[in-house]
């Protein structure tokens, strides 16, 4: 049965999941929406076939990848930025008191701003070598950080923060972009899932550190754990 409410299907930590969840918190508070969790477990057990044809866009899940926004009407759509772009400008008719009425900014230029930040850190996340040799694996995430993307990315972000002053993107207001240079992005050194990667990386780029250290100490973050979520 579907929830007359929206549903966002994901795993249990932040992942690509945090800015969907943050923005889904910040319009429609702590009732206005269903946050499923997803175990992983679960997950590798679901029966996902290869082949759907156009049926796909109506199955359990339509990709094989999470998070999945499922929505009252029936619609299910992926993909996490087109899912924390579209909760962040939704005008219900009561909002909650943590609302940030600017998370995705209607300004064209400083939402190009945040639309480029976000999708480098997907690039990222995309572009990392996943060779199942190891050897070659690690050859090649040397390249990535020493003159790959992963050292591309990083400069442009750490430039666009600079130029604003941060700590943030745009500054001192938050937005989806800092959502995700938080998570994934630094969760990934933080939490040392970087296989191949120096952990000091992230030190040549201290604005991205200290980026993602003040997502954390926001005020809409800390509504967002004192409701329950992590």
């Amino acid at each position: 049965m579907s929830s007359p409410l929206p549903t966002l299907l994901y795993f249990g930590f932040r992942g690509r999941g945090l800015a969907s969840r943050v923005a889904l918190f910040n319009t429609f508070g702590k009732e206005g929406w269903v946050d499923k969790k997803i175990s992983l477990p679960r997950w590798k057990k679901a029966e996902r076939p290869a082949s759907l044809g156009t049926e796909r866009i109506h199955a359990e899940y339509i990709t094989n990848n999470l998070p999945q926004l499922n929505l009252p009407c029936g619609l299910k759509v992926s993909q996490s930025q087109v899912i924390a772009k579209w909760a962040a400008t939704q005008k219900p008719d009561q909002l909650p008191p943590h609302h940030l009425t600017d998370l995705y900014p209607e300004d064209s230029k400083q939402a190009l701003l945040v639309d480029e930040a976000s999708l480098i850190v997907e690039q990222i996340l995309l572009q990392t070598p996943k060779d199942a040799d190891e050897v070659v694996k690690a050859e090649n995430r040397k390249k990535f950080y020493e003159s790959g993307f992963l050292r591309v990315g990083m400069e442009i972000l750490e430039g666009r923060i600079k130029e604003s002053g941060g700590p943030f993107l745009l500054g001192d207001k938050l937005t989806l972009a800092d959502l995700y240079i938080r998570s994934p992005l630094c969760d990934l050194f933080d939490l040392k899932q970087f296989d191949g990667v120096p952990e000091e990386f992230i030190d040549e780029f201290p604005r991205v550190r200290d980026c993602g250290k003040a997502v954390l100490e926001h005020p809409l973050l800390k509504a967002y754990v004192d409701a329950g979520y992590k």
